[in-house]
């Protein structure tokens, strides 16, 4: 496996360190450096054997520290994952998006280009290899909605269901569906190696051949099932 990008600012931030008195971080910092060794050492060791001592060793901060940000192991990892992966933030470019079609071509493009990022894909090989052993790993995993806990393709087709655009039955199941139609095999792809990566217009004509064919599904479903309430007799 390759090394993680976060090496080089966890490595930096310990050569700071080592000379005389440590730099004043602030909390924020504090606690990204952490959560990126928590990375490494899942990457390396594995959950199981993801002590603190080890995350306190590479992140170069103190397990009291470590204990004052996430009380446990448990709630550092599903910090990390929740976070690296589910958590990416999407806002919107000023002014209205032409069609639905564009606004959610956006939505999606936006949380790509934060997945497929390589720290998150090693993160990503991380999990694969610990879901089948680990079950505290399956417990947060489970724990946490494909998409993120602001799940920004859910919330778009709640939008349309409630603006009666679309006849909309189950909207984590055409979530999860659309996600899977678009950056799921993308990531798939990433995960084994088996295509280059793909530029960033490549990227977003295949999200939007999909999400045509999403929207034409879509489409197709609400026409039907405004044709059955008007076969139901009053």
């Amino acid at each position: 496996m390759p090394p993680l990008p976060a090496d080089d600012t966890v490595a930096a931030c310990q050569e700071k360190r080592c000379p005389g008195r440590p730099p004043v971080l602030e909390e924020g910092e504090r606690r990204d450096l952490i959560l990126q060794a928590a990375c490494r050492v899942l990457h390396d060791h594995g959950y199981h054997s993801a002590s603190m001592d080890k995350l306190a060793h590479v992140s170069g901060m103190s397990k009291k520290t470590i204990y004052q940000m996430f009380p446990s192991k448990h709630d550092l990892f599903r910090n990390l994952i929740r976070e690296r992966l589910f958590e990416g933030k999407y806002i919107p470019p000023a002014g209205c998006f032409a069609t639905a079609e564009d606004e959610l071509v956006a939505i999606l493009l936006s949380i790509a280009s934060n997945v497929l990022q390589p720290d998150r894909m090693c993160l990503v090989r991380a999990i694969v290899g610990e879901i089948r052993d680990s079950r505290e790993i399956r417990k947060i995993m489970d724990s946490i909605e494909i998409s993120g806990h602001s799940n920004q393709v859910e919330a778009w087709l709640l939008r349309q269901q409630a603006a009666g655009h679309y006849a909309i039955d189950d909207v984590v199941d055409l979530g999860r569906g659309l996600f899977g139609m678009t950056i799921g095999k993308m990531i798939l792809g990433e995960l084994f190696h088996c295509r280059e990566p793909a530029t960033p217009a490549a990227t977003e004509a295949n999200i939007r051949r999909w999400v045509r064919i999403f929207l034409r599904g879509l489409a197709a479903e609400t026409e039907c099932a405004a044709r059955r309430a008007v076969a139901i007799p009053a």
